[in-house]
């Protein structure tokens, strides 16, 4: 089969919809058990900043390539916008080197667009940043700094060229992840969301703020080395108890790409960007 033969459907958002994506996705990451149909419930239906947009292609009545991503509504240089994250994508072994993956993104981007979505952003690693570029343009590496207690702050910052905003119903839904285990942290007038990160003694940082700011019903957290993935101009590293993990000891760097949908070449500044563990799906 050629791209052109197979078709181009919108996610479906019932339980057979997602039981087949989770078929697909698992046949695709074997290793990757917590891709269920419950999973998928909750990550592409539940979200109250609205349903995932994506695309899946068929041959005949196999569904046999999948993409997605999450919506969510952000400042963007200034402004109220809203755009999305690419959290999934697989093309079955039978199907590849076809361009099928291309196929599923130019659908999904041509249906974000419709519905007034301003960009996507993806995150990729060392093997898929250099397709992902094929599609987006580069933004920038991700930070990751190990440490202790959580990084200090500079509130004389300059406003962020990139935030993606969340409200408290947002929040308790992004903690209700079914596999996920969350802890909470205070120091002071501070406080931060932690996770777990499958490594003996180190929680991934997701998120920080006020002290009463996404608390209610997390315990503490038990794991004293502290994470921190992502990007935030306003932390100071200096002031903290914090390393930067050389790129060599890192098992799969990350690389922040975006892709404008409203027909422009735009791209957020690199350097005042705000994009936490709490903005992505890797905890």
């Amino acid at each position: 089969m050629t791209a052109d033969q197979y078709r181009f459907e919108p996610l479906e958002h019932d339980a057979r919809g997602y039981e087949r994506i989770s078929k697909l996705m698992r046949e695709v990451f074997p290793k990757a058990r917590h891709l269920t149909a419950r999973y998928f419930e909750w990550h592409y239906g539940g979200n109250p900043d609205g349903q995932a947009i994506g695309c899946n292609a068929f041959a005949g009545d196999e569904l046999v390539g999948h993409m997605a991503a999450h919506v969510f509504p952000c400042r963007l240089e200034g402004e109220d916008r809203r755009g999305m994250y690419t959290v999934n994508g697989a093309v079955h072994p039978r199907h590849r080197g076809r361009r099928l993956q291309s196929g599923i993104s130019a659908a999904m981007f041509e249906e974000a667009a419709r519905l007034g979505y301003a960009f996507c952003l993806a995150t990729g690693n060392k093997w898929s940043t250099g397709p992902l570029l094929t599609r987006f343009k580069m933004v920038r590496p991700l930070e990751a700094c190990l440490g202790f207690g959580l990084p200090a702050r500079d509130e004389a910052a300059r406003p962020p060229s990139f935030e993606r905003l969340w409200s408290d119903e947002a929040l308790r839904w992004r903690l209700a992840n079914p596999e996920g285990r969350y802890s909470a942290v205070r120091s002071g007038d501070r406080s931060a969301i932690l996770s777990a990160t499958g490594l003996p003694g180190i929680s991934a940082i997701l998120h920080q703020g006020r002290a009463s700011d996404g608390l209610a019903g997390l315990g503490p957290s038990s794991a004293p080395i502290r994470l921190w993935l992502g990007l935030d101009p306003a932390l100071d590293w200096k002031g903290s108890a914090f390393l930067p993990i050389p790129m060599r000891l890192r098992p799969s760097p990350l690389n922040l790409v975006y892709k404008d949908l409203t027909g422009g070449d735009f791209v957020p500044d690199p350097d005042r960007i705000v994009f936490r563990g709490l903005d992505f799906d890797a905890y």
